[in-house]
């Protein structure tokens, strides 16, 4: 089977759903090393999507 160019990735309970981030090895090798993220990551790119129930 031919692994897909997108994927979205989520864990879900009856009352949330978690949609997990993936990120280039520049930013992400270094979150997961350091545990917090590096210079290069930026507050300002990410988008927040909210759903109420």
């Amino acid at each position: 089977m031919e692994e897909p160019q997108h994927r979205i990735r989520a864990a879900h309970s009856e009352s949330a759903i978690t949609v997990y981030q993936a990120y280039s090895p520049e930013i992400g090798l270094p979150a997961v090393r350091d545990g917090r993220f590096p210079a290069a990551w930026k507050r300002d790119r990410m988008t927040w999507i909210t759903k109420p129930r």
